[in-house]
This record gives C-alpha cells, structure tokens and sequence, in this order.
C-alpha cells in the first residue's frame, strides 16, 4: 500500500473507534429508557397485554413501561404517529403513517358480534333497525364494523349505533338498552365470556367470512367450536364461521434502536412468563414477510431478529460446505455448457455464412432474370433466419456482424450482377427488345 492510502485506512480506523466509544458512552450516560405503551380499553386484550407486558418486560434495557389507557388500534397508530407513544398495538388493517413501524405480531383477533338472545339477530343482515352498541371513537373495532356492514350492504343509517366503553356495553345489553354489541379481540376473552355467562347472548355467525377474507390479505376465515365461551348453556351451540385479524406490536421509528432491541429480546425471552399471566402471549412471532413489506420492521427490532445469523453458519457448517461444493460442479457445468453453446452458436453462424458462398456460387452461375429473382428470396429467407436465431439466442451478436457483411456483399453482388445481364454485359446475352438499333443511333 502507498503511504497515502495507509494513512487513509488509519483514519478510517480511528472514525470506526471514536464512533463506537461514542455509542458505548451515550449507553451507558442515559442508561435504560422508561417507554410509553398505548394498549386498549379495559377489559379488552390490548389492556391485559399491555399489563402484563409492564410487569414482566421491564429490566434490562428498560427502566419501566408506562402503560397508556386507548381506545384501540387506530387511536394507537395515531399517538405512535405523532410522537405521543413509543409502543403500542395495532391490527394487521390498521391504516398507519410514516413513522410507524412494527416489532413483533402477536395473538389473532376475532370478530365478535354479540347478540341478546330473542332479538332477532341471526346474521349481520338482521342488524337493520337495530340498536347495536360498538367501542368508542378511535377503536380498530369501528373500521371493521364498517367494512362488516359494506360487505353485506347494510345501510349505516338503518340501525342506531352506541359508542360506549366495554363494561357500559356488557350492562346495556344485560339491561336490554342494546341489541348487541361488536368488537374486535382475541378469541377466550375473559371480559366477552363474562357477559355470555351472565347474560342471554349469543356470537352471530359471519356467515360470508371466506369471502371478506378473500379481498383482504390482513382478514382471515376461522370457526369458533360448539362451546368455546360456554360449556353449561354451550355458546356457540354450532360450530360458526367467523373472521380474525392478527395484532401487531408497533414501535415508532424514532425510538432509539437500543430500546427497540432490549425490548424485543424481553418479550422472546420472557413470552413464557407471560403466557402463564396471558395465554395469547404464546402467539408473539417475528413478523412474516408480507407484514415487513406493509409496515416495515424497526432496525432495533431486526437486529434481534439477525443476531443468531453468524451462529447459524456455525451450526451448518457441514451443509453449506456440501452446498458450495455442488455449487462449484454446477457452475463447472455451467461454464461447459457455455462453453458448447458458443460452439453450437459459431457452428450456425458458420452455417450461415457457407450458405452466402453457396448463394454467391449461384449468382455467378444465373444468366436469367428469373434465376435472380429466385436467389434474392432465398438470400432475404437467410437473412429472416438469421434474425428468428438472434432473437432466440442461437447466434450471438458479434456473429450477425460479420454475417451482415457477407449478406450485404452477397446483395450488392446479386444486384451488379443482373445489372450487367439485362445490359448484356454480364455472362448471359440481353434480352432482345423486338427492335434492330442503328449504327448512328437511330431507329
């Protein structure tokens, strides 16, 4: 190396250093983070989630978890977006901004229509004229009652909607005030089996499930079994057709990498312990492929995901010898067989040019003009070949080079040869006119 390029690696040495004993000084100066979680209405998922992830995340990295009373997932979207909340949850639908990014999926939320009993509520359709009660402004809920209503083209404006907290609803439909009432979360919900239990109600079937889920990637179709919230009086009594979405943690994309990642680490880590508090905790996975492309992945949160990446090389090492071994035989084959497509290619371009010596054999051989009207449409059939070759890779290009020099030679040989015929010049005598020219010139 030159002197100037050593003293160039020395100073990027030295940038390398200065910036990473900035990193380890910056951690250990602010030391773990407090971080704000927005989770849901009480009594719902979101809100026990966020409970129990506040009692059990906290620790290394993490000071505390601040958790925010929310009306649910939109709500939740709108504070990460604007800064008010560092974490928090959101449905697979949710209509995010750009600074919101997501850290992990966790439980699968179903759609759950509540009906009294005698209210004559037996499909979403039944739903017009009646007074149905739904969560308050903000909640992820909301959205999909709409879409719920679009799809089986019940008018809005055709029953009386009750915006309400969840435990105003499970005593307004225990008192009659509403018909029933519709949300959004996870299947066993303690809350939801409460208000079965203790009241007349039974989950209305959605009956065309499949077909929601089919215009919509984030929707899933699911059956809810004969009994799932009750086993004395059975709800459902049939086994109902129903639709689940899957709930995502969301982190906003300016919270420090470090936080994202200790928290990240905490809840893999610690998903046992909080399975044993909440079982929709054992759901939590890294988010799938179609998720990182919809919502993107925090780089705290990613770098997680890739910290075993050097000890997977480690551990098939074996495998990925054997793997590069075949690799090298198939690019040996593949250079061979390179090798003989080439050959093959010259081979058909040399083909091509003995047939123009062929051709130009037969020019100098023509003495009539029907002779060279022949051989100009077998020379332009050539040439028509020759191109159907190149497009199909058969020859190469630098082959239709000197192959369109033969051709032209070939051409203009063909066009001074008939030339020279119809004047008389050539081999073959000029055809007669029917006249006698005079030797001055004169007919």
């Amino acid at each position: 190396m030159t002197r100037r390029q050593l003293t160039f690696a020395a100073i990027a040495i030295v940038a390398i250093l200065i910036g990473g004993a900035l990193a380890l000084w910056e951690t250990q100066v602010d030391g773990p983070h407090p971080v704000r979680f927005t989770a849901g209405v009480a009594g719902g998922t979101y809100s026990a989630f966020g409970e129990v992830l506040a009692r059990t995340v906290a620790g290394d990295g993490v000071t505390a978890i601040e958790t925010m009373v929310s009306n649910g997932a939109t709500q939740n979207a709108l504070r990460i977006q604007n800064g008010e909340a560092d974490f928090g949850l959101i449905q697979g639908d949710t209509a995010v901004g750009s600074n919101v990014t997501i850290m992990a999926r966790l439980f699968p939320e179903a759609f759950h229509l509540v009906a009294r009993e005698g209210a004559g509520i037996d499909s979403v359709h039944d739903l017009a004229g009646k007074r149905v009660g739904l969560l308050p402004q903000g909640a992820g809920s909301n959205d999909l009652f709409d879409r719920l209503l679009a799809h089986y083209e019940v008018p809005p404006s055709s029953l009386t909607i009750v915006h309400a907290t969840l435990a105003d609803l499970a005593v307004m439909i225990g008192d009659g005030d509403i018909d029933a009432f519709f949300m959004v979360v996870a299947l066993g919900n303690s809350t939801i089996q409460g208000i079965i239990k203790a009241t007349p109600t039974q989950l209305v079937p959605i009956e065309q499930a499949e077909a929601l889920a089919l215009f919509d990637p984030a929707l899933e179709a699911k059956e809810v079994p004969v009994g799932a919230y009750s086993g004395d009086r059975p709800v459902p009594n049939r086994p109902i057709p129903i639709i689940s979405v899957r709930s995502l943690m969301a982190v906003g994309r300016d919270v420090p990498e470090a936080t994202v990642e200790a928290v990240t680490r905490a809840l893999f880590e610690k998903r046992q312990a909080m399975v044993r508090q909440l079982p929709q905790a054992a759901f939590i996975t890294a988010p799938t492929s179609e998720e990182r492309l919809a919502f993107g992945v925090h780089p705290g949160a990613d770098r997680y995901y890739r910290q075993d990446d050097p000890i997977f090389v480690v551990e098939y090492a074996e495998p990925l010898a054997l793997g590069v071994t075949a690799l090298a035989l198939m690019l040996s084959g593949l250079w061979q067989a390179r090798i003989w497509l080439a050959g093959a290619r010259k081979n058909r371009a040399d083909h091509y040019n003995l047939e123009i010596v062929d051709i130009v054999a037969r020019i100098e051989a023509a003495t009539r003009d029907q002779d060279f009207d022949e051989i100009r449409l077998d020379l332009f059939a050539l040439f028509e070949r020759v191109i159907v070759d190149l497009d199909l890779d058969r020859i190469e290009e630098k082959s239709l080079l000197s192959f369109s020099f033969a051709w032209q030679a070939a051409a203009s040989t063909l066009n001074h040869r008939q030339l020279l015929n119809r004047t008389g010049d050539g081999r073959g005598s000029a055809p007669s006119s029917g006249r006698t020219p005079m030797r001055d010139g004169t007919r």
